[in-house]
C-alpha cells in the first residue's frame, strides 16, 4: 500500500441549475468540481451531497477519537468517489496467523454511485496482499442534507470492529476448507475468459489460457504452497494476483482489482456453503 494519497482534497462539490433549450430543468441539477468546474453528474434537485467539508470534518473527528491514524484521500473517476483511510493503531494483528495491517474507510461519491458507507481494508505483510470490503451495517443515502456532526464516530468504529471481525471469522473458517483441483479451475473460469461448449451432450467449462490466467497460475503456486490447499490460500491467490498484477488504488478498493477479489470472494462463500451442507 504505497500508493501517494491526498493529506486533503482542495476542493469542493456544489449544485448548478441545468438550462436546456432555454428553459431551467426544475427537477434536476448538476454536481460540480469547484477547482474546474467538471461535472460529477446530474442528479435530482432532491440529492444532497455529503460534501468536501464535511467528510474533512468527518476524518478529524475519527482521528480526534483515538485509535486510528489517518493515512489520506483516494480519488476515483475525477472526484466522483473519495475514500478516506485511516491506519488501525493496534500492535499484533493478526489474520489466521499472517500479520496484517488493518484500515478503516470513510467512502462517499458526488454522483450517487455509492451512499455515504464504512468499510475495512486489510494488507498482509509477507505477500502485501490486499483487500477491502464495504461494511453494510453503517451507511447513509443522499436523500437529506447530512453534517459530519450528526454521525455518531462511535457507531462508525463500532460498525468498522465488527465488519473487520466478521472477515477475520469467516477467514478461519476458509482456513478449514479444502479445494480440490476441479475448485481451482472452476474459481479460474469464473474470473477469467471462459466459453461453454457442448460435447456428446455434455458441458464443460473450457479456460482460455492467456497470460492473465498463466500469470494467475503462478500465484497459485506459491500461496497454495504457503497457505495450503484451503479457501484460504485459494482466496489469497486472488488477492496476490490482484495486488501484483492489475491492482491501481490503495486498498484495491477500485476498479478491475476491487471487482475480481469480490468475485473471488462471492465464489469461496458459495463453495463454503457447499461444504457446510
Amino acid at each position: 500500500m504505497n500508493e501517494l494519497m491526498k493529506t486533503e482534497l482542495g476542493w469542493e462539490v456544489h449544485t448548478k441549475q441545468i438550462e436546456l433549450g432555454g428553459h431551467i430543468l426544475k427537477d434536476r441539477v448538476a454536481l460540480m468540481r469547484s477547482d474546474n468546474d467538471e461535472i460529477l453528474g446530474i442528479r435530482s434537485n432532491n440529492y444532497h451531497p455529503f460534501t468536501n467539508r464535511n467528510m474533512q470534518e468527518l476524518v478529524d473527528r475519527i482521528s480526534d477519537f483515538g485509535g486510528f491514524r489517518f493515512q489520506g484521500y483516494s480519488e476515483f473517476g475525477g472526484g466522483r468517489k473519495i475514500l478516506a483511510f485511516f491506519q488501525n493503531q493496534e500492535s499484533n494483528l493478526k489474520l489466521c496467523g499472517q500479520d496484517v495491517k488493518d484500515y478503516l474507510i470513510i467512502g462517499n461519491s458526488h454522483d450517487a454511485s455509492s451512499k455515504l458507507f464504512v468499510g475495512t481494508s486489510n494488507y498482509m505483510f509477507r505477500c502485501e496482499n490486499q483487500f477491502s470490503e464495504k461494511i453494510r451495517t453503517f451507511e447513509r443515502r443522499h436523500d437529506r442534507y447530512v453534517s459530519a456532526h450528526d454521525i455518531p464516530i462511535d457507531r462508525i468504529i463500532r460498525s468498522y470492529q465488527m465488519g473487520r471481525q466478521a472477515l477475520y471469522e469467516r477467514m478461519a473458517i476458509f482456513q478449514q476448507v479444502k479445494v480440490d483441483y476441479r475448485t481451482i479451475q472452476d474459481l479460474k473460469a469464473n474470473l477469467f475468459a471462459t466459453e461453454i461448449e457442448i460435447l456428446d451432450t455434455k458441458e464443460f467449462i473450457k479456460v482460455k489460457e492467456t497470460s492473465r490466467s498463466k500469470k494467475f497460475d503462478e500465484a497459485l503456486a506459491r500461496e497454495m504452497s504457503e497457505l495450503g490447499n484451503t479457501l484460504w490460500g485459494l482466496f489469497n491467490r486472488v488477492t496476490r494476483y490482484t495486488s501484483s498484477e492489475i491492482g491501481n488504488s490503495f486498498g484495491n478498493t477500485s476498479g478491475a482489482a476491487e471487482k475480481m477479489n469480490r468475485a473471488a470472494m462471492k465464489f469461496c462463500m458459495e463453495r463454503l456453503a457447499m461444504a457446510q451442507n
